[in-house]
């Protein structure tokens, strides 16, 4: 009876397998979503090129302050700003830079809905709202990495001078 039984159940594994069903893979994308649920302050922001130079951020600089948020109804929002700052930028130090708000501001901020694909260790924000017009509706995908109560996102995108660049922002949980 059990020689009967092997191959039926065999079957059954193959037949979830191929059609894309894994307990693994939903317990995986609910604990991964439970454990980014609430508040956290960025620690680090490094931008990197391709070959590892770390790159100086015009934007937010070395050490920026921000916070991130995700709810459980599928809501987020995220803000950074250039640490110390108290003015807006009179004179960066790039002249390509003089015309570009966010140099001279020194802050992005978006809110948005969030999408989690755990198959590929991504999040996606849809941004809704954004200090920056040109952001509203686009899809901001990020890597995403939890380990206790550490959150690393990374992207990559091209700096404002056209080269290859990877952004990792390190979050640690508030509490």
């Amino acid at each position: 009876m059990a020689t009967h039984r092997t191959p039926v159940a065999g079957g059954f594994m193959l037949l979830m397998a191929c059609c894309g069903w894994s307990g693994d893979v939903t317990h995986a994308q609910t604990g991964v979503r439970d454990r980014i649920l609430g508040a956290w302050q960025l620690e680090s922001r490094t931008v990197r090129t391709s070959g590892g130079e770390a790159l100086s951020d015009p934007v937010l600089g070395e050490r920026p302050a921000g916070r991130l948020f995700y709810d459980a109804s599928g809501r987020m929002a995220l803000q950074m700003m250039r640490e110390a700052r108290t003015q807006p930028i009179s004179a960066p130090g790039r002249p390509a830079d003089a015309s570009n708000p966010r140099v001279i501001l020194g802050y992005d901020a978006y809110f948005g809905t969030f999408r989690m694909n755990p198959r590929d260790g991504t999040i996606t924000h849809h941004v809704e709202g954004s200090l920056f017009p040109e952001d509203l509706g686009k899809d901001f995908e990020r890597r995403l990495s939890v380990e206790g109560d550490t959150l690393t996102l990374l992207f990559t995108s091209r700096s404002p001078d056209g080269i290859e660049v990877t952004r990792t922002l390190r979050f640690r949980r508030l509490k």
